[in-house]
């Protein structure tokens, strides 16, 4: 897909981190833009930040959970945009937990906006996106869609669906010419991890995967450019960081060794919890 002035995209989670910095990134070729997020505050600075080369931008305080809710901003983007050209679908969380000490209604949360909001997304502007002459679906995945991590059952689980949803419409929705493209990134130096770190298992641990990311990660705009470029080119997977490759060519073509890497990680996580 020929990404230009004419383009009409819109991106979940654009309040900040990876979605503010693909608003950026698209605002710079002239692009116009709806942004989705719960947060105004949020949306009011990601905006602000915008290059003047951007097209209209418009700002949708939206859950996207919520049906009701998705099914008002498709009628939002409609009028305001008239069409839709890319619809990126950004929104995520991640919680740090054993599956035991899970409730489920950490699990309706997780699900709810790793799966669920990709799926509103796509449900509510199938029709749009079907009515342009080019159009593209890129949806967020994760490297954790590769190995599943220990106190990380409930991320893992949906992002390995996101992945396989993709790889579903990839085929169905390449018939009628529409582009879907599932990127996996590793650590990326965004605040997700701060939206619920006050839930995890073990607080200290997970300040030191937060300092872990920020230090070793990969730059928010940085992955950005990289996804555009594959909406670009058209790619159908793309992986972002080096420990997103080793995962992916870990879990396919030497088994064994991830057993012994995911056993290691769950034992030092156990004797950590059981001292703490």
């Amino acid at each position: 897909m020929k990404i230009e002035q004419s383009c009409v995209a819109v991106i979940t989670g654009a309040g900040g981190g990876l979605g503010s910095a693909l608003a950026r990134e698209l605002a710079v070729k002239g692009c116009s833009l709806a942004l989705v997020d719960i947060s105004q505050e949020n949306l009011e600075k990601t905006k602000a930040s915008l290059s003047e080369n951007a097209g209209q931008v418009t700002l949708h305080l939206t859950d996207v959970t919520d049906r009701s809710q998705m099914a008002a901003l498709r009628d939002d983007v409609s009028s305001e945009h008239g069409h839709i050209n890319l619809l990126i679908n950004n929104a995520g969380i991640t919680f740090q937990k054993n599956f035991s000490t899970h409730s489920l209604e950490d699990w309706d949360k997780i699900v709810g906006i790793n799966l669920w909001g990709v799926i509103h997304g796509l449900h509510f502007f199938d029709e749009a996106l079907h009515a342009s002459p080019a159009a593209h679906v890129v949806n967020l995945s994760s490297m954790s869609a590769f190995i599943g991590l220990p106190a990380q059952s409930s991320y893992c689980a949906t992002k390995a669906a996101v992945e396989l949803l993709s790889t579903s419409l990839w085929a169905e929705w390449g018939a009628h010419g529409i582009g879907v493209t599932h990127v996996h990134p590793g650590a990326i130096r965004t605040d997700m991890i701060l939206a619920t770190l006050d839930d995890s298992d073990d607080i200290e641990a997970a300040k030191k995967n937060y300092d872990i990311a920020m230090k070793m990660g990969i730059d928010a705009d940085k992955a950005a450019e990289k996804i555009i470029r594959a909406v670009e080119r058209n790619k159908k997977k793309i992986r972002i960081g080096k420990e997103s490759f080793i995962f992916d060519y870990v879990s396919r073509f030497t088994p064994g060794l991830e057993k012994l890497l995911i056993k290691k990680i769950a034992q030092k996580q156990y004797d950590e919890m059981k001292t703490s």
